[in-house]
Parts: C-alpha cells; sequence; structure tokens
C-alpha cells in the first residue's frame, strides 16, 4: 500500500485502478437510488478545488459544512483536502449560538450548508462573524427566496469536466503537496459538560485508522453501507464514509433514521455502523411481530426467539437449522439478506439483544473509541466475536490502564490535540497517552470491557462507589424503559429518572388490564408498582448500595433538541440534574 500516510494519496492511488464509471454512492430520489460515479466525484472534486481558490481559500484555512450526509459533503471534504484546507464539520440539529461558537471558536472563512432551515440559522448569525466570508447552498431556492450574498453550489458546479482520468492527473499532483502531520479536520465534541473543544485531527491520524480497521474488517468491492450517522461524527466519517471509499465498496444514503427498516431490503447492505439504540428498537421491532401472528404461527416465532436467545452460538445443532428456516430467514429478509455485521460503537451494546442478532444470524461487533482517537480504538473481530466486550485493540494501538483503572492510548491514532486549548490538551495527552477517561478491564485473550466514565463514577453518602452506566445497562434489560439517568452522588441511596418506551409500555400494561393515555400509564399505581417489581428483579446481581430504591418517569423523552443530550446521544447529567432538581429531591424526601 502507499507509503505516504495522507487521505490525498490514498484516495489518488484507490481511485486510479478502480473503474470511473462505476456507481458507487446512491442517494434515494422519488423512490430510485440515483448514483454517483467515482469518475464524476474525481470530476467535481478538481471543478470544486477551482472554485475553493476562486473565494480565496488557501492551505490552513477553515471550511465549515452542516449538512446530512450527501454526495456534495463528500466532493466539498475532498477537495478542501486536496488544497490543505480543514474542514469543520457541525451538526445542523445545534442552536444557532452553538453554531456561532464553533465557526467563531474555528476562524471559519466559508461554510457550506443543506436546507433553508439551516441557512437561517447561519445568515442569522452572520453579522457577528467577520471571518465568514462565503455561504455557499447545496440546496437551489427559488429566485424569490434567493439570498444576497449565498452562492448557488449547483453554479458554482456548471462547467465541470468530464474527463476523469486528465482531472486525477491534476489532483495526484495536489496529493504530492499534502504531508501526514496535516491537519485535516477539527471536530468539536458536543461535551456532556463545559464548553465544545475542537479537537484536531491529522491525515495521519484518519488514515492509520482506516488502515487498521480494514486489517480486521476485510471490506471489498461486493460490500454495500448503508450510511445514516451523520458524517460529522467521526465514527460515520472514518468506519462508513472513509473505509467504504478507500476498498471500493458502495455507499447508499438512508433518508433518515425512520426509514432504515424500508431501504433495508431496498439496497440489501453488507454492513451497517450503528448505534446501540436503534439496535434495541430493532430487537423491540422484532419481538413484536409475533403479536399479530395466528396462535400456532405465534408459538413457532416465540420458540424461535427462545432458540435465538439461548442457542445463539451453536448454530451446527439441529435446533438452530430448525427455527433457521421457520423464523430466522425472514427477520434476515427484513435486513435485505446480505448483512456480513453490523458494527455498533457510540455506547455500550446491550449484551442479550447482541446475542439475539447473533442467534438469528447476523453478528454485531462491538467497538470502541472516541473523536480524539480517529475514533476506533478496539474492536471484536468476524472471526471471534466477544458479546459484552469492545473487542481487542487494533493494530498499532498501544493501551495501558492508569491506576484507577482509566484507559490509556497511544499511536498514530491519537490526535493533535484541541484547537486554541494547549492546557486542556496537556491534560488529556500525556508522554503521548491519550486519557480516554474510561475506566475499563482487559481479559487473558486482550478483549476489554468499559465500566464507567470516569467522570460519571459517584459516591454515596456512606461512602460507596457506583458506576451509573452499569445499573443502567441493568435497567435496560427492561423492553419498556428506553432512557434512564441512574442518580445518587452524595445521597443515601441511588435514584433513577426514566423515559418508557411508550409502545413496548402500553403492551406491558395491556398484559396486566390496564390502559390509557401516555400520562395515565406512568402515574397508574397499579403499573408502577408491577415496574418497581421487575427493577428489583433485574438489579439482582448488583450490590445492595449500586441498586436503584425510587424512580420516577420524565414526561417527555431527552434529546438534543431539548439540551438535555449531546448530539452523539449522550446524556448531559448536570443539565438534567438542575432541570428536574424538584422531581430528584421528591425521591429523597421519605428516607
Amino acid at each position: 500500500m502507499n507509503q505516504k500516510k495522507t487521505l490525498t494519496s490514498y484516495f489518488t492511488e484507490v481511485f486510479s485502478g478502480l473503474d470511473y464509471g462505476e456507481e458507487f454512492i446512491f442517494t434515494k430520489v422519488k423512490n430510485k437510488y440515483l448514483g454517483l460515479s467515482r469518475g464524476e466525484l474525481v470530476c467535481a472534486i478538481r471543478k470544486l478545488i477551482d472554485e475553493l481558490e476562486k473565494m480565496g481559500l488557501k492551505r490552513g484555512d477553515k471550511v465549515a459544512i452542516i449538512a446530512a450526509n450527501r454526495t456534495e459533503w463528500v466532493m466539498t471534504d475532498f477537495a478542501c483536502m486536496f488544497l490543505g484546507i480543514v474542514t469543520v464539520p457541525i451538526y445542523n440539529s445545534l442552536s444557532p449560538e452553538q453554531i456561532k461558537y464553533i465557526l467563531q471558536d474555528s476562524d471559519a472563512k466559508a461554510c457550506f450548508l443543506a436546507s433553508s432551515y439551516i441557512m437561517d440559522k447561519v445568515l442569522a448569525i452572520k453579522d457577528k462573524l467577520p471571518e465568514l466570508k462565503t455561504v455557499v447552498s447545496y440546496d437551489d431556492f427559488d429566485e424569490m427566496n434567493r439570498v444576497e450574498g449565498v452562492i448557488f453550489f449547483s453554479e458554482m458546479m456548471t462547467g465541470q469536466e468530464d474527463k476523469p482520468k486528465k482531472c486525477m492527473e491534476e489532483l495526484m499532483k495536489l496529493a504530492e503537496k499534502v504531508n501526514e502531520d496535516d491537519l485535516l479536520t477539527i471536530i468539536y465534541t458536543s461535551g456532556t459538560t463545559g464548553t465544545p473543544k475542537g479537537v484536531m485531527l491529522t491525515h495521519k491520524n484518519i488514515y492509520s485508522n482506516v488502515q487498521s480497521c480494514q486489517k480486521i474488517l476485510q471490506i471489498d468491492r461486493n460490500d454495500a453501507f448503508l450510511s445514516f450517522l451523520p458524517y460529522c461524527h467521526v465514527y460515520e466519517r472514518t468506519a462508513g464514509y472513509y473505509l467504504a471509499i478507500f476498498t471500493g465498496a458502495k455507499i447508499y444514503y438512508a433518508q433518515n433514521i425512520d426509514t432504515i427498516a424500508v431501504q433495508m431490503p431496498e439496497v440489501k447492505p453488507t454492513i451497517v455502523i450503528m448505534v446501540p439504540r436503534l439496535l434495541d428498537k430493532m430487537y423491540n421491532k422484532v419481538l413484536r411481530r409475533g403479536d399479530d401472528l395466528k396462535p400456532i404461527k405465534k408459538k413457532i416465532f416465540e420458540w424461535g426467539v427462545k432458540v435465538a436467545e439461548e442457542n445463539w452460538d451453536r448454530k451446527s445443532s439441529l435446533k438452530w437449522k430448525i427455527a433457521n428456516k421457520l423464523v430466522f430467514e425472514k427477520v434476515k429478509e427484513r435486513t435485505g439478506g446480505r448483512i456480513r455485521f453490523f458494527v455498533s460503537g457510540g455506547g455500550a451494546l446491550n449484551k442479550k439483544i447482541g446475542e439475539f442478532f447473533e442467534g438469528v444470524g447476523v453478528s454485531t461487533l462491538e467497538g470502541y473509541g472516541m473523536t480524539e482517537s480517529s475514533p476506533v480504538i478496539s474492536v471484536n473481530r468476524p472471526d471471534k466475536n466477544k458479546y459484552g466486550t469492545i473487542g481487542k485493540a487494533l493494530d498499532g494501538v498501544m493501551v495501558d490502564f492508569a491506576e484507577d483503572g482509566e484507559i490509556l492510548v497511544k499511536g498514530d491514532l491519537v490526535m493533535k490535540g484541541y484547537y486554541k486549548m494547549p492546557e486542556e490538551t496537556e491534560k488529556t495527552i500525556t508522554n503521548g497517552w491519550l486519557h480516554t477517561g474510561d475506566i475499563g478491564e482487559i481479559d487473558d485473550e486482550g478483549y476489554m470491557k468499559i465500566t464507567d466514565r470516569k467522570k460519571s463514577l459517584f459516591k454515596t453518602s456512606g461512602g460507596k462507589y457506583v458506576a451509573p452506566a452499569q445499573v443502567e445497562e441493568v435497567l435496560r434489560g427492561l423492553s419498556y424503559l428506553d432512557q434512564m439517568v441512574v442518580l445518587g452522588n452524595g445521597r443515601m441511596y441511588v435514584t433513577a429518572l426514566l423515559v418508557p418506551n411508550y409502545e413496548e409500555l402500553r403492551v406491558y400494561a395491556k398484559g396486566k388490564g390496564i390502559t390509557g393515555s401516555n400520562e395515565e400509564l406512568i402515574s397508574n399505581e397499579e403499573l408502577l408498582k408491577a415496574i418497581e417489581r421487575d427493577i428489583k428483579r433485574v438489579q439482582s446481581g448488583l450490590g445492595t448500595h449500586e441498586k436503584v430504591r425510587k424512580f420516577r418517569f420524565l414526561s417527555q423523552p431527552m434529546s438534543p433538541e431539548t439540551g438535555e443530550m449531546t448530539p452523539t446521544l449522550k446524556v448531559k447529567r448536570k443539565v438534567v440534574e438542575e432541570r428536574y432538581k424538584d422531581l430528584i429531591e421528591e425521591m429523597y424526601y421519605d428516607i
């Protein structure tokens, strides 16, 4: 493979050996999948490079991208790369004030965006951003709604050449000027506390991560990715975008998270980069399918589910083979029937759910990482998958543990630092070792487990430490619970704020002869007592000091829009504790 650890050299080397006419990125438009060929991408990048230079942009300048996954995102990303321009991806769910902070802090000189909704956010703050000279819209608006000073991407790209070989030769010359230690991107971590930090990742950081992931996953031109996580999340950007592009695989864009179930059978993906929450929903949907079946078929289905859960690691057994024919094949058809594996990251995978899908015949490789490590640190192996672990460290990644159990990481994947935050960088990286902030352990075979976030560990008034993530993972065993926040710092006992999965809760309540609106269900005394019994049951393996003794239901889900979660769906504990302090105090009145 190429010796220069840059994504630009990687791009020219890989694309030069592939068919320029082959379509490889697909977007669903009016029930049809429109494809972008490699040649079209190469020529679009070359054209966009000229346009960026006309804007006065040069090496080291920053360009923001605020858009959902789309082909224009890819074009902009690579055009910036070849010119040495640093991309700053921004979640489109952020508020105008949050977007303003990132644009200001990053010194962005141009902003590429999609939709009038995002346009309105940016135009509302543009006057306060003197560095921001250019705004480019991926979407065209009616002439009547045209905004002064906004450039349409489509107009910029008129007159694009259709000579991929010639364009590639020019890209090769530009690639020679890019060095492995050049800054590739600044990704602002959403942060569950404090100010967002700009993580500086170089070409070498991302290149090494893609290479190490490929050694394990062995992606090839027969693979197809269904992409739904945003590219501004480095997990999808590295594992679902760069990895696919540099291995000749195809990418299909999901229209949104709600259309995944419809699009899976359409595109027949082999790999989907997942988050645990979606797998939870898929699991519950599979179980609910049995409710609508006639008695005999329902019994067969329930038997099949039991076989999947109990025989997930014994697929050679006659029982599994019968269940596969009668039940599992139908479940796999709904995923398109070609899945090699799901990759799960961004949170803890419920071991039971992982084993269930394995039992059905769909492997889920749980991994671990963070933005500061480009991001993948470890992942399970397709040939040896240990559920309940985050897998083994990637090749070239050194792992150590601090005295308190914190995972430390060293290697080419470790970020350059935090943008304009040297003190924060020094706190996070010492002697080349990245302090992850996660407490973990490792077994004899090198497979790791995360036991908690270092910062989220709390101590009860009795002096006992509690790892809330472990307790929350236990509560996730109840299918009718969707979100939970375990509390108890400095208190006599542990409590929890819960958000139900109302669809599941309604089924659960109906089985007990209880019906009503959402509000009526979460205040029904009989139902609350049943839930309390369930919580006691699933907590039987926890220490006395770890067990949730009281709980309250929240009236609405936590989300990035409410400010209680980050864009990557991590709970902002301080925000939650402040917002629901009266409800929390209620749980400690009667001691």
